[in-house]
């Protein structure tokens, strides 16, 4: 009998963005609480999940994970592509994407996201502004192949995605748990330093 809270479900990690708004350092690397920030969502998400994964073209930076990395099927071309390759690689048909600059996860709004997709394909947390969180979301693997239509048409935007599967928004509980680490001023108010 499996302990995991999501037995049933994979959790991907995305981390192929190229931390512009950073300024420089690679954001997954960041250090969070003596490991670089992506060792620290991977080691919140191994107990929950059946499968733990990566999503990135640089296999060999995350090697040191001792985790699948997902290389993009084309690399180059955004998110849109990384959510597309790993959900045909995934094993199960349920599963949560998250950036790898939001450090916290929340097992108990996962686990809402998770059983509102029993009748869903995408679950998408909404915030009070209207602002989708889209990598932070819940999506079945059959949507690879709408994302992979997407892309050919040269569409690259992950919302355009929303409208074409049956796509269920939830209200988004971004307290104080809820940090996207985009500017070094994020990452020094998550860490206590800004």
């Amino acid at each position: 009998m499996s302990n995991l809270l999501f037995s049933n479900a994979a959790a991907i990690v995305l981390a192929g963005g190229k931390s512009t708004r950073m300024g420089g350092p690679d954001k997954s690397m960041l250090d969070v609480n003596g490991q670089p920030m992506i060792q620290y969502i991977t080691a919140q998400l191994k107990p929950l999940f059946g499968a733990v994964f990566v999503g990135s073209s640089d296999v060999a930076k995350y090697s040191f994970l001792g985790l699948p990395v997902v290389p993009d099927k084309t690399p180059g071309m955004g998110p849109l592509m990384g959510i597309a390759s790993c959900l045909e690689a995934s094993p199960f048909d349920v599963n949560f994407i998250t950036a790898c600059d939001i450090p916290v996860m929340n097992a108990e709004f996962i686990g809402r996201l998770i059983e509102a997709a029993a009748d869903a394909d995408i679950v998408i947390p909404v915030r009070d502004d209207g602002r989708y969180e889209p990598l932070y979301a819940v999506y079945r693997r059959g949507v690879a192949g709408k994302a992979e239509a997407l892309l050919g048409a040269g569409e690259y935007k992950i919302s355009e995605l929303f409208s074409l599967v049956n796509t269920k928004y939830i209200p988004f509980p971004w307290g104080d748990w809820y940090h996207n680490i985009n500017y070094r001023d994020d990452y020094l108010r998550f860490t206590g330093n800004g």
